[in-house]
C-alpha cells in the first residue's frame, strides 16, 4: 500500500506550546462526565487526590495526573489508566495533530507521534516515562483506528465520487481525499473481508465493556485478594451477574478450566502468575500466537512469558531451605563449643606434659570426665557425624537439578 502524504511530509514549523488545546477537538464526541479517583501531581511535587472527569484534564495547568502501572505486565491498572484511555480517545479525534490520511500505524510519521506523546506529558505524569511510552502511543493508536472506523461507518456512500463529496466539514480536503481514496483500492477491501472473516470467530465475548483487563484484572485481585490466573480471568469476564455464561460454548470452556485448576493445586493465581505458556488456559484454547497474549491485553507478548507455571514443589523446595540454613547456623554455634572445649584439653595436655618434669600431675581424667557430662555433648558430637536432613538436602539437590533440566 503506498504512503499517503501524511506519512512523508516533513514536520510542521509549529511549536507545540502555540497550539490550540484547550479542549478536544469539535470532531470528538462530548467529553463523558464520569468521574474518575486520581492522584494529581503539581510543580512542586505535591501530590493530592481528587476526582477528575476528561474535560477536566483539558484545563490542567501545572499539574499532571499520575498513572499508576501494574509492573508484572507494564499496565495502567487503576482510574488513572481508565482516565488515560478516554482522554486519549479524546485526542485521536484532532485531526490537525492526527491526520486520518495514514495507512499503517506503525508507519505513522515520527515527529507527529513525538508531538502528541509531548501533549500527553503535560497532562500526565508517568514513574519512568520512556519505559511507558510505547504502551501509551499504541493505545493512542488504537484509538486514531476507531477514530476512521467510525468516519467510514458514518460517511461511506455507494461508490468512491460519492464518499468524497460527503466529506465531514471538520477534516481538512486534502486529509479526506486520501483516506477515501486508500479505502476504496481492492487492497483494502480484501484487508477488510479478511477482518471481517476473523472477527466472526470471535464467539466468546466477554463482559469487560470499556474497562481494560488491566484493571478488571486489579479489580478482581481486590476482590479475592490474589492475582487472577488467566482461567480465572476468563470464567469471571464471561460470567453474568446472575451466574449465567454470556453463552453456551462459554460455560462449556469455563467448566474444562475449571476441572484443570482442581487437577492441578498450583492453579488458580496462588504464584501470583498471570500467565504461562503451560497453563490451563492454553491447554483449552491452545498456543499463543505472536503478537499478544490472550486474556492479558495489551503490552505482553508470548516471548515476554514464562514457559511454565511455578509448582508447589518449588515452594516446598524454598521453606526447606529455609529449615536447612536454621540448622546450619544451630551447628555453627554447636561446633564453636566444643572447639572450646577442645582447646581447654590441650592446654591441659600442654600442662601435664611440663607437669611432668616439675612434679605437677593434673588429672586430666578428672578434665575428660567434666568433657562428657558438658550439656549436649552426645548430641554435638552425633550431628557433626550426622548432619540433620542431610539425605533431604542431597534428594533437594537432585530435584532441583531435575527442575533445571527440564526447563
Amino acid at each position: 500500500m503506498n504512503f499517503t502524504d501524511s506519512e512523508t511530509q516533513p514536520p510542521e514549523d509549529v511549536p507545540l506550546s502555540q497550539m490550540e488545546f484547550s479542549g478536544p477537538h469539535e470532531l470528538a464526541p462530548e467529553c463523558n462526565s464520569f468521574k474518575w479517583k486520581v492522584k494529581i501531581i503539581d510543580a512542586n511535587g505535591e501530590i493530592e487526590q481528587q476526582t477528575l472527569t476528561t474535560k477536566d484534564i483539558w484545563k490542567l495547568q501545572n499539574r499532571k495526573v499520575i498513572v499508576h502501572f501494574d509492573e508484572r505486565n507494564g499496565q495502567p491498572d487503576e482510574d488513572s489508566g481508565g482516565l488515560l484511555g478516554s482522554w486519549l480517545g479524546q485526542l485521536s479525534h484532532d485531526v490537525n495533530l492526527l491526520p486520518i490520511d495514514y495507512s499503517d500505524w506503525r508507519l505513522y510519521p515520527l515527529h507527529r507521534k513525538e508531538r502528541a506523546w509531548e501533549l500527553i506529558q503535560t497532562k500526565f505524569w508517568f514513574d519512568r516515562p520512556e519505559a511507558r511510552k510505547d504502551y501509551v502511543l499504541s493505545v493512542l493508536g488504537s484509538r486514531c483506528k476507531d477514530v476512521k472506523r467510525n468516519l467510514w461507518k458514518i460517511y461511506k456512500r455507494n461508490d468512491r465520487s460519492e464518499t468524497m463529496l460527503n466529506r465531514p466539514t471538520v477534516v481538512p480536503d486534502d486529509q479526506w481525499r486520501n483516506f477515501v481514496t486508500v479505502r476504496f483500492t481492492e487492497k483494502w477491501k480484501k484487508m477488510r473481508e479478511r477482518n471481517i472473516k476473523n472477527q466472526s470467530k470471535n464467539t466468546i465475548p466477554h463482559l469487560c465493556g470499556r474497562k481494560s483487563f488491566a484493571r478488571k484484572r486489579r479489580e478482581i485481585e481486590e476482590q479475592t485478594g490474589k492475582t487472577p490466573c488467566r482461567a480465572e480471568f476468563f470464567i469471571t469476564s464471561r460470567m453474568k451477574p446472575d451466574g449465567s455464561f454470556v453463552c453456551e460454548e462459554a460455560k462449556n470452556r469455563a467448566d474444562e478450566l475449571t476441572l484443570l485448576m482442581s487437577q492441578n493445586p498450583s492453579a488458580g493465581g496462588s504464584n501470583n502468575i498471570t500467565a504461562s505458556l503451560d497453563d490451563e488456559y492454553s491447554k483449552v484454547f491452545g498456543p499463543e500466537r505472536s503478537g499478544r497474549v490472550r486474556c492479558v491485553g495489551r503490552g505482553p507478548t508470548p516471548s515476554k512469558l514464562p514457559k511454565c507455571s511455578p509448582t508447589p514443589i518449588l515452594d516446598a523446595t524454598n521453606s526447606e531451605a529455609v529449615e536447612l540454613r536454621s540448622q546450619v547456623s544451630g551447628l555453627q554455634s554447636q561446633v564453636q563449643n566444643l572447639a572450646g572445649i577442645i582447646q581447654q584439653l590441650v592446654g591441659a595436655s600442654t600442662t601435664q606434659t611440663t607437669g611432668s618434669t616439675t612434679g605437677s600431675t593434673p588429672n586430666l581424667a578428672a578434665l575428660l570426665a567434666n568433657l562428657a557430662n558438658q550439656p549436649n555433648f552426645t548430641t554435638i558430637l552425633s550431628s557433626l557425624a550426622n548432619p540433620p536432613n542431610s539425605q533431604a538436602m542431597e534428594e533437594g539437590h537432585e530435584n532441583r537439578n531435575v527442575g533445571n533440566s527440564g526447563t
